[in-house]
């Protein structure tokens, strides 16, 4: 790796970002899915909107897009076991011993998260890199246990991979 690349990774892995697991209902499985997220952000205040950026060969891009509705979940340093539950990627996700609930459109969300938003999907954005951009509007959320659970804040030790 030359030098300026290497320096370039060493910048960019200390672009922070948080860590959410991105609820969704996957119709190929009928049931509820995850998967575990870092780059989401505010883009929009009226009305509300959120980007997601989701790399181009995940599963989890169509299935969202399918669902229609889908729930960022903001993760918590204390949420360490549930991430790992949702690391293993779409279809694996195992809600087994999660405790959850439900949003008024039917989507899962994670009942120990430190919050939740409740998004419909709006549309989708190629970044002509490696991730797709989607757009979701809040229709809802919630805090849930900020109090108790500060939200989690990843740093990359290189900007070239998760």
């Amino acid at each position: 790796m030359s030098d300026i690349k290497e320096q370039i990774g060493l910048s960019l892995g200390r672009i922070p970002s948080g860590l959410f697991i991105v609820t969704f209902h996957n119709n190929e499985l009928n049931e509820p899915d995850g998967m575990l997220m870092s780059w989401i952000q505010q883009c929009s205040f009226d009305p509300p909107m959120i980007s997601v950026a989701i790399k181009k060969d995940r599963k989890g891009l169509e299935l969202i897009k399918e669902s229609k509705y889908f729930v960022v979940n903001v993760m918590g340093k204390e949420n360490a076991k549930m991430i790992g539950s949702f690391y293993k990627g779409v279809g694996k996700a195992k809600f087994e011993g999660i405790d959850t609930s439900e949003t008024e459109n039917k989507i899962q969300y994670l009942s120990e998260a430190v919050s939740y938003l409740e998004c419909e999907f709006q549309s989708s954005a190629d970044t002509t890199g490696d991730h797709v951009q989607i757009f979701g509007k809040v229709l809802g959320g919630n805090l849930l246990n900020s109090a108790q659970n500060e939200p989690s804040i990843h740093l990359r030790k290189n900007g070239y991979d998760y």
